[in-house]
């Protein structure tokens, strides 16, 4: 036997077709041409039967003596003729019955289709889902079945795409299926590394609970703080993401990406002109479009600090006082690094560090806008022969003869850690003279520093330890150890 779809030689006792599947009936499938070719022979067999019957109908009209019995005989074979047209009958209605809902009815195309699968037919058992399909577009479950088979067999674009009709056709489809299918899909391609698929898929997806749920995947245009425009204040520009990740971004009009600067805090845009760019980069890779603003910022530059001391050296203790409008503050650095708002706020004049220093100043205004940069270079030498390490160890001997420390270590009663001593600037401190000032830290047993209340000068001529105090109007003091 051949079989009737591909004309495979039929293995005997195998119920499905080695080389497509198709299924061995038992029962053929009911068609239109069976149907016509029953009818006919119908048709054909009442016409015979009444040809049969005709002549013996009329032999008993003439046969009056053989009237009961032909009356017998006609209505025996009236039964014979009801009952054979009962069971055409009965045959066509079920044989009509096992066309139906074998072509119709779609819990049979799915039954089949998950008996295929299970046998790990999988592309018969896709054909009856398209059938089951095709009788039912508004059942979801029959897509992510047949998705379901595509992925096993590694088909993942079929799969993708079966799934896809639920979100091209999602009006069909209740909630539910419509987020399932948002899952897998993101779910497969996830699989492939293909995350730039997932934000494509959810920029055009209308669902905001989809979007919310995925939104690891979005990677959508930084938005900024400030539109843009003129603008008579500096503008402390903010740049924002969907999701985590990175923005980039460029202020000499050219497109960022990964090698741009990396937005870490506001960005401050004083007078001039400002063609802010930025993209947005998400953990997975994806790239946002790019953003551009243009800013122009018209504001009055405040004038740079005025600072006491010129560069230069020095071979006596100088301290460095800075002025600027009463209106702007000043800040400082000492480590070569540009003074900003997040710099040291500069208070009371400071003393010049020996050795070489460098000191930075600017001058901020209310409205945030930086004056020019002040820099001073600083190098101070003292003429004596007192060290700073003679001075620190006079600090140290004077404590252990005021029975305030135990030894040269620092060690005191009833502490477990010690006590350390560090130079902090040269100070003239009025008609005394010039002297080392020295803070007092305690570490304690792990290794910690913390500066205590306690400061001590030395002089840079004789080397006299002392402490450092202040009166009620706030004078340097200086008071024997």
């Amino acid at each position: 036997m051949k079989c009737p779809k591909c004309g495979y030689e039929w293995t005997e006792g195998h119920l499905y077709c080695d080389n497509c599947g198709e299924e061995f009936r038992i029962v053929p499938d009911f068609e239109p041409e069976i149907e016509k070719e029953m009818n006919e022979t119908l048709s054909t067999l009442l016409v015979e039967l009444a040809q049969e019957e005709m002549p013996k109908l009329e032999e008993a009209r003439k046969d009056s003596k053989k009237g009961r019995l032909a009356g017998k005989k006609r209505i025996r074979n009236g039964w014979i003729i009801a009952a054979i047209l009962f069971c055409i009958f009965t045959a066509g209605v079920g044989i009509g019955g096992i066309h139906w809902y074998r072509n119709y009815s779609v819990p049979y195309q799915i039954g089949k289709a998950k008996e295929c699968a299970k046998a790990e037919r999988y592309v018969q058992a896709i054909t009856y889902l398209e059938k089951a399909h095709e009788l039912d577009q508004g059942d979801g479950e029959i897509l992510f079945l047949m998705a379901d088979y595509y992925y096993i067999q590694g088909k993942d674009e079929p799969a993708i795409y079966t799934l896809m009709e639920i979100v091209r056709e999602e009006e069909r489809y209740p909630e539910e299926d419509l987020e399932r299918a948002y899952d897998k899909i993101i779910a497969i391609y996830s699989k492939l590394g293909n995350y730039q698929a997932i934000n494509e898929l959810l920029l055009h997806c209308s669902d905001d609970n989809i979007v919310n749920a995925f939104q690891q995947f979005i990677a959508k245009p930084p938005e900024f703080s400030f539109v843009g425009g003129n603008y008579e204040e500096v503008l402390p520009l903010k740049l924002s993401a969907n999701t985590s990740g990175k923005i980039y971004y460029t202020l000499d009009q050219s497109t960022p990406d990964e090698n741009s600067e990396v937005y870490t805090a506001p960005i401050f845009l004083e007078t001039g002109e400002y063609t802010v760019k930025a993209c947005f980069i998400n953990d997975y890779g994806i790239r946002s479009e790019v953003v551009t603003n243009t800013y122009t910022i018209d504001v009055l530059v405040p004038a740079a600090p005025e600072v006491s001391v010129y560069s230069g050296d020095y071979y006596e203790p100088y301290m460095i006082a800075a002025e600027a409008a009463e209106d702007c503050t000043i800040y400082y650095t000492t480590d070569g690094s540009d003074p900003t708002a997040g710099s040291i706020q500069y208070t009371s004049a400071v003393p010049m560090p020996l050795g070489k220093s460098v000191y930075k100043f600017i001058a901020i205004s209310e409205e945030g806008v930086a004056s020019d940069v002040i820099i001073r270079n600083y190098q101070l030498r003292l003429q004596t022969d007192i060290t700073v390490d003679m001075a620190v160890s006079n600090v140290v001997q004077a404590l252990i003869h005021a029975d305030v420390l135990l030894d040269a270590e620092g060690n005191m009663r009833g502490m477990s850690g010690h006590n350390v001593y560090k130079l902090n600037s040269v100070m003239r401190i009025g008609e005394n003279g010039d002297y080392y000032i020295i803070y007092e830290y305690y570490e304690d047993a792990t290794g910690i520093q913390t500066r205590t209340e306690r400061i001590y000068g030395v002089n840079i001529q004789d080397g006299k330890a002392c402490r450092v105090t202040y009166d009620e109007e706030g004078k340097i003091v200086l008071v024997d150890i």
